[in-house]
């Protein structure tokens, strides 16, 4: 972020750099006109003696002389005559004017130097009319023009070709000058008339012209500066009264509007927009204090309120929950399930209550002066809240838990009991009973480190247990997991996988038997069943990596995905669709522990399964509980009606072996046949 009064100064830094460049180039200029116009002047001059000569040309042949006579008999001619001129102006104006040749008749006209450049200059470029150049030097500045003399038909009269000029001429001519510069053709170069201009005199006229440019200048850019910062010190103040507003206001948590003047009408714009957002801002605030602590639907006071008086008031606590409310909400609708959380509300509406999720409220019961007046008044407020509930044609009926802070009067004590009344299968429960449930937590917590430690180290290992038909082949094999701990010893995933469930360490265990399954079927003629959750279906990120999995695996049927039976799955769209996808690529799709307790035959249906694995708990009292052969019975013949496979596990001796196949079971699985163990047949 930049200041502003840091890029001011900076600008006005710039400003007088670029001024002093810009005198700069300037007084380039001036030097450069000011040259140009001398240039113009010597350019001038030239023009008249050569009009001169010009003139001469025509009258001289005119002219005669005395033989006694004080001028020369070539007085008047064009070149004499005008070197003569050259001399009287160059003694009057203080300049160096002559006429001058390569070739010259009088040594005193050898064109030397810059002369001689010029000349040749000419004669490469016979179209060019002037010449010109400015010393600088210290020992002699000054400009040196020329101007070229071409050969006009005037001028062969006495230097064109000798034979071609009269005898009594040309005699007097070898008499005066010898024979010198004949020859000549019409157009070629003779000579130049040099002019050179002292520097003085040019730097005197650009000192004048500079200096009053100079003036100009520095009287518009004192205004402009003056503009400058008076512009810039209001500006400054209006920023800074906008700055003010800010530090001793919003910074402060104090809307109010801005009421100071200020210069221009921008500043006036960011004002009315500040205050028409401070009026904003305050219609805000009340919109999102209703928002942040009161519930949207019920208007009662939310979670975040019943924190913030739980810091100042330590009464007794009450939470209540809904049983089932999720799948009344499946059921009934979002509307009615609304309107049944508003009569709920309603009819709490006499007690100082908080709406904390959508199907749980909090009370703060400070008239009870013991645990048993607070139990009584949570049992008589249930049975008013589990009154049915009149809805549209609908009659409601709910049922509710409630944990209670009576000791320890905290949100935390208060949510662990009400998690207590599943565990423990009751309507209430206080925070205090609450205690053994907290060392099962410890004890989760071990078993999460456990799992960290095992997963970093490559101690969680996939075990293969054989799934065999009537004559005891094997069929396929189905991947297990077990954990290796510290003292070596297998710990089977009883322990340790409803653990998992509840962390993310879940995935990291799927994708680790996934993985070490997939790799070890590559080398195995027999095919392996794995394990698969509607929690591994529902996780994106997971869906994505078995897919990756399989899809590049060369032999999709030999995979089976053994579907961890719940009645979760029948609301899941994504794992119906994500199953459909597995089927498409090859993959077949059991239905593990059929029967265990959410049989649903239309279940099987919905899922395209290809085969079932019966309940184990209907395989091992098979023998003894006659229901359980029945059901057992019944599901065979339901599956192959419908070209279903079906698997039996927890086949622990022959007897069960024996009377599965009699009811039809068409594959085995069990410490009958093979405890699971670390290699797969090949």
């Amino acid at each position: 972020m930049k200041s502003l009064k840091n890029e001011m100064l900076k600008s006005l830094l710039f400003s007088i750099v670029a001024l002093f460049f810009i005198l700069f180039v300037l007084y380039q200029a001036v030097t450069r006109f000011v040259i140009k116009q001398e240039v113009s002047k010597a350019r001038l001059l030239a023009h008249s003696l050569v009009h001169t000569r010009e003139y001469l040309s025509k009258f001289a042949p005119y002219i005669q002389f005395r033989k006694k006579q004080y001028f020369s008999p070539f007085s008047l001619t064009p070149a004499y005559a005008v070197g003569e001129i050259a001399k009287i102006l160059s003694k009057k104006d203080n300049i160096y004017i002559r006429q001058l040749s390569d070739k010259p008749r009088d040594p005193k006209n050898l064109a030397k130097g810059d002369e001689l450049d010029a000349i040749k200059y000419f004669r490469l470029h016979k179209n060019s009319k002037d010449f010109f150049i400015a010393h600088r030097n210290k020992d002699n500045p000054h400009i040196f023009y020329a101007y070229p003399l071409r050969m006009e038909k005037s001028c062969l009269k006495c230097h064109g070709p000798a034979n071609k000029i009269e005898k009594p001429l040309y005699q007097e001519l070898v008499k005066l000058y010898g024979n010198k510069a004949f020859g000549y053709k019409l157009g070629e170069i003779r000579g130049i008339i040099a002019i050179r201009i002292p520097f003085d005199q040019v730097k005197s006229t650009i000192k004048i012209i500079f200096f009053k440019l100079l003036i100009v200048i520095l009287i518009v850019y004192s205004i402009g500066f003056y503009l400058f910062l008076n512009i810039n010190s209001k500006i400054i103040n209006d920023i800074m009264k906008f700055n003010n507003y800010f530090s001793n206001t919003f910074k402060k948590n104090i809307y109010r509007p801005f009421k100071k003047d200020v210069y221009f009408k921008e500043s006036k714009f960011i004002k009315d927009r500040i205050n028409e957002i401070v009026k904003a801002i305050k219609n805000y605030k009340k919109d999102l204090f209703n928002i942040m602590y009161y519930n949207q639907l019920t208007g009662l006071p939310n979670k975040i309120r019943f924190l913030e008086i739980l810091k100042r008031n330590k009464a007794p606590l009450i939470l209540l929950d809904i049983d089932s409310f999720k799948e009344l909400n499946y059921f009934y609708g979002e509307k009615i399930a609304n309107e049944i959380i508003l009569q709920v509300a309603q009819r709490l509406k006499t007690h100082k209550v908080f709406h904390i999720k959508i199907d749980e409220f909090a009370i703060l019961k400070s008239e009870v002066s013991s645990k048993e007046e607070l139990f009584k008044f949570t049992k008589q407020l249930i049975e008013k809240l589990e009154e049915p509930y009149y809805i549209d044609d609908f009659v409601i009926y709910l049922k509710f838990r409630a944990g209670i802070a009576w000791n320890q009067r905290d949100f935390l004590s208060l949510l662990s009991a009400l998690d207590a009344t599943k565990i423990l299968n009751k309507d209430i429960v206080f925070c205090k009973e609450v205690k053994h449930i907290r060392n099962a937590y410890k004890e989760h917590l071990k078993w999460i480190k456990k799992l960290k430690s095992a997963i970093k180290d490559n101690k969680i290992v996939t075990y293969y247990q054989p799934i065999v038909d009537k004559n005891k082949n094997i069929c396929k094999y189905e991947a297990l997991i077990g954990l290796i701990d510290e003292k070596g010893k297998v710990i089977t995933p009883y322990y340790f996988l409803d653990i998992a469930k509840k962390s993310k360490l879940y995935f990291d265990i799927t994708k680790i038997v996934l993985t070490s399954a997939l790799e070890n079927i590559k080398k195995s003629k027999y095919g392996i069943s794995i394990n698969l959750s509607t929690m591994d279906m529902e996780n994106e990120s997971m869906r994505k990596f078995i897919l990756e999995k399989v899809k590049n695996f060369d032999e999709p049927s030999k995979i089976t995905f053994e579907i961890i039976e719940s009645e979760n799955i029948k609301a899941s769209k994504k794992s119906i669709e994500f199953i459909q996808t597995l089927k498409e690529i090859g993959i077949q799709i059991f239905i593990d522990d059929f029967g265990s307790g959410f049989a649903n035959f239309d279940y099987l249906f919905a899922l395209g399964a290809d085969g079932i694995k019966i309940d184990g708990n209907l395989v091992k009292n098979v023998l003894v509980d006659k229901r359980n052969e029945v059901i057992i019975k019944t599901i065979v013949e339901f599956a192959k009606q419908f070209n279903m496979k079906v698997i039996a596990g927890y086949v622990e001796n022959e007897s069960i072996f024996d009377k599965l196949k009699e009811l039809g079971v068409e594959c085995f699985q069990g410490y009958f046949y093979s405890k699971p163990r670390e290699d797969i047949i090949t």
